[in-house]
């Protein structure tokens, strides 16, 4: 009878906080996407200009400027996508794939760290979103080994 009772006390709730981490996460997401837009749209801006300044006839010109704004429209993409799937990801931190999702948390944090402080601009949100999402995908890892 009291190894009844010593297993009922020793199991622990699976913890609410990916969920919360990835809301919270999200909505700090979303001053930095829309500031990452207009960051996209100057850089995009400034790389074509300085290329059709180096440029020596028309073709080499509308080339720089084409690369120029699809290579930051790519990574404004990318960027979006990584914080959205994120966000679904965080939803399952609670679930019996919990491990795999903190582990595509942790990889997608890791991503906007990497994007926030080196491609769009380094913005305070942007490291809090990655922070955020990181905390989240450790949370989902350790929730694996709680008893549901």
């Amino acid at each position: 009878m009291d190894n009844i009772n010593v297993s009922i006390t020793n199991q622990q709730h699976k913890s609410n906080a990916p969920w919360i981490l990835g809301i919270i996460a999200f909505c700090t997401s979303i001053p930095n996407i829309l500031c990452a837009t207009v960051c996209a749209a100057v850089g995009a801006g400034i790389s074509a200009a300085a290329a059709t300044h180096n440029a020596t006839t028309q073709a080499e010109v509308e080339s720089a400027v084409n690369n120029a704004g699809e290579s930051m429209a790519g990574a404004l993409v990318l960027f979006i996508v990584i914080n959205i799937l994120c966000f679904i990801f965080s939803f399952f931190g609670k679930s019996k794939i919990s491990v795999i999702t903190g582990i595509l948390l942790i990889l997608g944090a890791i991503f906007i760290l990497i994007n926030g402080f080196v491609g769009l601009g380094s913005m305070l949100w942007g490291s809090v979103t990655g922070i955020l999402y990181l905390i989240d995908g450790i949370f989902s890892i350790i929730n694996k080994k709680r008893i549901a």
